[in-house]
């Protein structure tokens, strides 16, 4: 079995195509299959090495290894389309010499007049040149005409196929457009054409892609048929849709795979959630391991309806997934963030830090989270919000703020995370909420957070003091 992913370098990687890379990769996997990397550079004026190299280094992140491709050539290659020009050429000429192609010197008003023609007589479109003998053509082209190649479709033929996901699917060769360029007049081959061409030399026993690309299957067996080439098994994932049901696309949220790995997403949480997008295990568990996940996979099993994204499950996924690393780990992963909200983690004591991430870590649902998050221990005071505010202002949260201005002298360095507290406590009129939620919004500027008595010893005393008398400066 050989399966592949071939993605266009038009631009980054986006959630969608990702999706089908990784099925393409658990299938793989799952059966022993090679897995094939092809990259489909037809679009000339947009493809760039930029974005080759991206979109291939995104597929690494996610932990996607291919045994062949650009870099890994087993005898199959060139893996790029715009280095296979000459192979493209020899089955042209094939197709013309068989009567299966033509070329069309037809400008592109006689071409739409023809198909506005078919379409009010309730007839398929069949192009003006398609029959034109072989020496005709040739003899235009000798003159220097400009032209096209079109496949020939032939008419009323139906075209069958078993879908792993749909099911059987039939067309009929009438209704798929009529005669269809593949040979453009720059000389560039067009995507139908050459993919027909590629997955046969390249022995692609399965292709699985996306539901957008169905209609092109019936043209793309027709070529194949036309050229004596295998029929090859297809699979159309459903698309992906956002919240409201449609397309997914940027107003929804992330889209590229990029800005998730920018974000701190990991590549195996990713990895699981596309993985399970669309279906789900017999026990209704989510959160698969790799090796499980590959164990568990059917896709005969993906629903036939379109799957909607679901950035809070991936999120949720994300943070069980961070939970998982070791404390000493975690930190090193969580040092780029803390450095970029603007701290410098080299000046931080290595115990200190590892020692706030332990208690934040449970807050934390992707890595960039420790940037909201980490201000609560290293910034000298923090800011309250508006809700922090007006709860500071009231009038027992003002007796707490005196108190505990009076207290902070009492403590010192070495006393503080016992006694700051307790001495409060001892001092104080209120209890419960009003005596607790001021002290935490006075220290953290926060009316939620993590345990005081856990987080006070890595705040520091000079941290605390200065937070203390900034309340008491501008409250009291």
């Amino acid at each position: 079995m050989r399966v592949r992913f071939a993605p266009s370098p038009t631009g980054y990687l986006h959630i969608g195509n990702a999706r089908t890379a990784v099925i393409n990769y658990l299938i793989a996997k799952k059966t022993s299959a090679e897995y094939i990397i092809r990259i489909e550079d037809t679009d000339r004026e947009r493809s760039t090495k930029e974005s080759e190299i991206s979109i291939l280094n995104d597929l690494k992140w996610l932990g996607i290894n291919w045994t062949e491709g650009p870099d890994i050539d087993k005898g199959h290659g060139p893996y790029r389309q715009s280095e296979r020009d000459e192979i493209y050429r020899e089955y042209t000429e094939k197709l013309i010499k068989s009567g299966n192609a033509f070329r069309c010197f037809c400008t592109r008003e006689q071409v739409e007049e023809d198909k506005n023609k078919a379409m009010a007589e309730n007839k398929p479109f069949l192009d003006r040149c398609r029959e034109k003998s072989l020496e005709e053509q040739d003899k235009l082209a000798s003159e220097g005409k400009e032209f096209t190649v079109k496949f020939k479709v032939p008419e009323n033929e139906v075209i069958t196929f078993d879908d792993k996901i749909k099911g059987t699917v039939t067309f009929n060769s009438s209704n798929i457009g009529g005669d269809f360029i593949i040979v453009r007049s720059d000389g560039g081959p067009v995507y139908n054409y050459i993919v027909s061409i590629d997955d046969a030399l390249m022995e692609v026993t399965h292709v699985i892609r996306g539901e957008d690309h169905l209609s092109n299957t019936p043209k793309q067996m027709l070529i194949a048929k036309a050229l004596g080439l295998p029929q090859i098994e297809y699979a159309h994932l459903p698309l992906i849709l956002g919240f409201d049901k449609k397309k997914l696309s940027k107003r929804h949220g992330i889209t590229s795979v990029d800005i998730y790995k920018q974000e701190g997403y990991l590549p195996e949480a990713l990895m699981n959630y596309l993985g399970l997008l669309g279906w789900s295990t017999e026990s209704g568990e989510e959160l698969l391991e790799f090796d499980k996940l590959v164990e568990l996979f059917d896709i005969t099993h993906i629903g036939k309806s379109p799957a909607v994204f679901d950035f809070q499950k991936l999120k949720w996924m994300n943070g069980n997934y961070m939970k998982k690393y070791p404390v000493e780990q975690l930190t090193d992963m969580l040092t780029p963030y803390i450095d970029d909200a603007g701290f410098s983690t080299s000046a931080i004591e290595r115990s200190r830090l590892e020692g706030i991430v332990s208690i934040l870590r449970n807050s934390c649902e992707i890595l960039s989270d420790i940037k909201n998050l980490i201000g609560i221990f290293l910034n000298d005071i923090n800011e309250p919000d508006e809700d922090t505010d007006a709860h500071l202002k009231e009038d027992y949260a003002l007796d707490i703020i005196r108190i505990a201005a009076d207290v902070i002298n009492e403590v010192n360095e070495t006393t503080y995370t016992a006694d700051f507290i307790a001495k409060i406590k001892e001092k104080s009129p209120h209890k419960g909420k009003k005596l607790f939620h001021p002290i935490r919004a006075m220290v953290t500027g926060r009316l939620s957070g993590p345990d005081l008595d856990l987080a006070m010893p890595y705040i520091g005393y000079a941290n605390l003091k200065k937070r203390v008398e900034y309340a008491n400066k501008r409250y009291c």
